[in-house]
């Protein structure tokens, strides 16, 4: 049973983090990343101009340019990435920005309790780091990504 569903964009963001995190200190080009993951390079050129904008990478342009990890893996935490590339969503309608149809809305005692399980949800993942997710397992990415090892 799923009780968050994650968007596209926030998998290909994680993943995106993951690669840079096993790619050394190294610019890597967009193109790269699309490429490896068999992605839209329009789709990752757009995931790379949010992790930009949220400082989780630095971005360089023209020749030998490219994006690298703005701070360590270890000081960039999933639940962070997660809840900006999730802000305006939930698991719930009256959760997520916008208008809210359900009539039963302002009296739903349903809300608070999904509420409580996104933060959960988000808080799990708020003590893991992008070194948990991708240092362990560095050297099988890098192979099964086709990266040097």
């Amino acid at each position: 049973m799923v009780v968050m569903q994650l968007s596209f964009f926030s998998d290909y963001a994680l993943r995106a983090l993951m690669y840079l995190a096993i790619a050394g200190d190294r610019q890597v080009p967009a193109r790269e990343i699309a490429e490896r993951y068999r992605l839209s390079f329009d789709h990752v050129a757009k995931i790379v101009q949010f992790l930009g904008r949220e400082g989780f990478v630095k971005t360089s342009r023209g020749r030998g340019g490219g994006i690298r990890l703005a701070r360590p893996a270890a000081q960039i935490s999933i639940g962070d990435v997660l809840r900006k590339a999730e802000a305006g969503s939930g698991p719930v309608e009256c959760l997520r920005d916008g208008t809210v149809t359900c009539v039963i809305a302002p009296v739903c005692g349903l809300t608070p309790l999904m509420a409580e399980a996104q933060e959960a949800f988000f808080s799990t993942l708020d003590a893991r780091s992008l070194a948990d997710a991708a240092l362990p397992r560095a050297s099988a990415l890098r192979r099964r990504l086709g990266l040097a090892a």
